[in-house]
Order: structure tokens, then C-alpha cells, then sequence
């Protein structure tokens, strides 16, 4: 068969051609199914999850260096440097983290990848589990992670950019 989804509508025309009891392997087994929709559904909870909390750590950091740069940011503010400067400078900021820290974790994860390969065989020395590397997974992953820093940024970065000068020489 070329395609094996097609299961439950060959198995419905085979019962409609006849008096069979037909059962297609679909719905055999619909426990499979149902297990691999919740883990499809806890995957990606768990992805939102993490990049919230990306998102989250990334905020904090700028807003403390916002908070720290005040003065600084101030004083680049009455020498000239404009608005849209001060927001370019911290969205930068923002996803230069996101990607250095994609780029780490992704290094990281290719070496436990790596390490599970060579630990997760049979008796014969054959893979256990067939672990597949794709490279566009990567490059996705750091994408992700850079627009997840930038959108992080946009609330320290908008707050810096609207620092008054005087009031943030000031203190």
C-alpha cells in the first residue's frame, strides 16, 4: 500500500462492498494515536514554556543594565544620540543574547547528541535509537531564539529610550 493513512477510508469501502468485518490498523490502534497527540501537546507546551522563560531571563538582564546605564544613556541622550538610537541600541542587545545563547545551547545539545549515539547501542553495537541530526533544526532554533531576545528587549529597550536626560544625569 502507498499510503498507509489511507487505511480507514480502504477499510470503509470494503465494508460497504460487502458483509465483512473489516478493521483498518488506524483504528487498532487508536491508543498510539491518542499517546502521540499528548505527547505532540506536551512538546509544544514545554517549547512555550522554555521560550517564556528565555524571554523572561533576557528581560531582566536589560532591564538591570538599563537601570545601571542610566546615567550613561542620559548623558549619550543630551550629547545628541536620538531616541530611535537608545531603542536600536538595547534590541541589539537583546538579540545578540538570544543568539550567542542559541548558538551555545545548540553546541551543547549536538554534543549530548553526539554522546548518546555513541552510548545508546545494542549488544551488536547497532543504534538503539536512530538519533538524526538536522542542521535546519539548528539554524531554526537560533532564529527563534534571536527573535525571542529582540521581542524580549522591546519593554528596556523602549524604557532606555525614553530616559529624560536630565532627570537620568541626575540620579
Amino acid at each position: 500500500m502507498r499510503e498507509p493513512f489511507a487505511a480507514e477510508t480502504i477499510a470503509q469501502l470494503i465494508r460497504d462492498s460487502g458483509d465483512f468485518h473489516v478493521d483498518s490498523w488506524i483504528s487498532t490502534n487508536a491508543q498510539f494515536f491518542s499517546a502521540m497527540a499528548a505527547q505532540v501537546l506536551a512538546n509544544t507546551l514545554i517549547r512555550i514554556f522554555v521560550g517564556i522563560t528565555v524571554a523572561l531571563g533576557i528581560a531582566s538582564v536589560l532591564v538591570v543594565s538599563v537601570v545601571q546605564k542610566s546615567k550613561e544613556i542620559g548623558i549619550l541622550r543630551a550629547m545628541g544620540t536620538r531616541r530611535v538610537q537608545v531603542l536600536r541600541l538595547f534590541l541589539l542587545q537583546g538579540a545578540f543574547m538570544g543568539l550567542i545563547g542559541s548558538i551555545f545551547g545548540s553546541l551543547l545539545a549536538l554534543g549530548f547528541l553526539l554522546l548518546w549515539r555513541g552510548v545508546a547501542t545494542n549488544p551488536d553495537g547497532s543504534p538503539l535509537f536512530i538519533v538524526v541530526i538536522e542542521p535546519s533544526l539548528f539554524a531554526l532554533a537560533c532564529a527563534g531564539a534571536t527573535l525571542v531576545g529582540v521581542l524580549a528587549a522591546a519593554v528596556p529597550a523602549t524604557r532606555a529610550a525614553r530616559l529624560d536626560p536630565a532627570v537620568a544625569i541626575r540620579g
